[in-house]
């Protein structure tokens, strides 16, 4: 059971079911009291000793003869006059009242519901000197618990106690748990990249140590936001100021090639230039996700972004790489950042050209299926190392070399880079060995 609302909810409802079930316990401990007492009265030296009062006494002795009872035995024993009414003045249970109108009193009106009691008994009558008849009824043994349930209602109080705190434990755990619930949704979203994220402001407004809480993640959401945010931007600025010398290395070198001629150098020396600038490019791609992902989302129709990507390829490596294309449709759409997927789509193809065989094979299949749109690379390149699997989305992890297969070694920021955009997307990125290479799925929520 993980649900802290279920357990709060639990804990609560446990807590007020004990004390209801103490108390309905307690009722009936009464009840069974009650019953013995019953058991131990004897009702024929009663009659005597409420006779000899009324003689000596009248009314006024028989009335404190009832009220020198014990308690629980005073309670179960009623003396009622010619007129119907309790000496004591006390409302007649409903055995008094039912018996009173089989034997020819007149108690007042039965009450409907409980017309199938049985009358109390046993029951006299004494008559004082002035004439007046008194009826004394003692309420039978087998009664007493069902006629105390009946009249104080008490198992309708405990289904009724039981539901009303249910109902209570259950508003007592949504208040504690529903902050706590926004607090992780909150954590979630930034771990899923939305920096802007912030916790409601009913948790924020709590006076508790949950709105401190609150208050406190919110102040920690900003700095890491503004943190990275800096970051990012240092990253930016760096990565175009090394444009510049860059640049102006090639010019050199241009000019070194007209005054000394083509040196096998010079050769190095341009290769090597164009890796720095790949990785700059790389860098800056990195950096501009984010600032694609938090423009408003558009619909992007996956099958041109991924033909468009794919006629690219072609054309850079022209004969040398077969791109086979299927499951292609154009009722296949996602809501983001089209500038975003297509970064996504030609990290993960440039990838496979790179590290497939010369002259191999890539296969690319579109579907879409249960809500997700997927897009899958297949190439023919001998695969990864096992243990490369899990970490080829990490930035700059390159791994062990795909065998002589692998024709061009990489910087190790493509598949980030890609599985960076797909997350931005709600999406996944993974990667297996199958047949005689490597596949590498997207998959992305549709937006149709």
């Amino acid at each position: 059971m993980r649900s802290l609302l279920i357990k709060f909810f639990l804990s609560f409802w446990l807590m007020i079911a004990i004390t209801v079930g103490a108390a309905a316990v307690a009722g009936f401990y009464y009840a069974e009291r009650a019953h013995a007492a019953v058991q131990r009265f004897e009702v024929s030296e009663a009659m005597f000793e409420a006779g000899g009062a009324l003689q000596r006494d009248g009314r006024e002795g028989l009335t404190e003869w009832l009220r020198s009872l014990p308690g629980v035995t005073r309670s179960l024993v009623y003396i009622v006059d010619d007129r119907g009414r309790d000496l004591l003045e006390r409302r007649l249970p409903a055995p008094v009242v039912i018996a009173l109108r089989r034997f020819g009193g007149r108690p007042g009106p039965a009450p409907r519901d409980l017309g199938n009691l049985r009358p109390a008994r046993p029951f006299t009558e004494l008559v004082g000197r002035d004439g007046s008849v008194y009826t004394i009824f003692v309420l039978p043994p087998r009664g007493v618990v069902g006629n105390w349930l009946a009249n104080r209602g008490l198992a309708g109080l405990v289904i009724f106690a039981l539901v009303a705190s249910a109902l209570v434990s259950w508003l007592l755990a949504g208040t504690i748990s529903r902050p706590v619930r926004q607090l992780r949704n909150t954590a979630k979203a930034i771990a899923e990249g939305r920096l802007d994220s912030r916790v409601a402001s009913t948790a924020l407004n709590r006076r508790d140590e949950i709105g401190l809480l609150a208050n406190d993640f919110d102040q920690m959401a900003r700095a890491l936001e503004t943190s990275l945010h800096r970051q990012t931007e240092l990253t930016r600025n760096v990565s175009h100021e090394l444009r510049s010398p860059l640049a102006r290395l090639r010019v050199a070198l241009e000019l070194a090639r007209r005054e000394a001629g083509d040196l096998p150098e010079f050769d190095k020396i341009e290769s090597e230039t164009e890796k720095l600038d790949d990785l700059i490019g790389q860098i800056l791609e990195l950096s501009r996700l984010d600032s694609a992902h938090k423009r408003q989302p558009t619909p992007v129709d996956l099958a041109t972004t991924l033909l468009s990507v794919v006629d690219d390829l072609r054309f850079e490596h022209g004969d040398a790489v077969e791109i086979s294309v299927s499951g292609i449709t154009d009722d296949v759409v996602v809501e983001g950042s089209e500038p975003a997927l297509r970064a996504c789509f030609e990290n993960v193809l440039r990838n496979a050209a790179h590290h497939g065989r010369a002259g191999g094979k890539l296969e690319v299949a579109l579907r879409q299926e249960s809500g997700m749109a997927t897009v899958t690379v297949q190439d023919d390149g001998g695969g990864v190392v096992a243990e490369d699997l899990a970490h080829l989305f990490e930035p700059f992890y390159r791994g062990s070399a795909r065998g002589a297969e692998s024709r061009q070694p990489g910087s190790g920021l493509g598949l980030a880079i890609a599985s960076r955009a797909a997350e931005l997307h709600g999406g996944k990125i993974t990667a297996e060995n199958r047949g005689k290479g490597l596949r590498v799925t997207v998959s992305l929520p549709a937006g149709r």
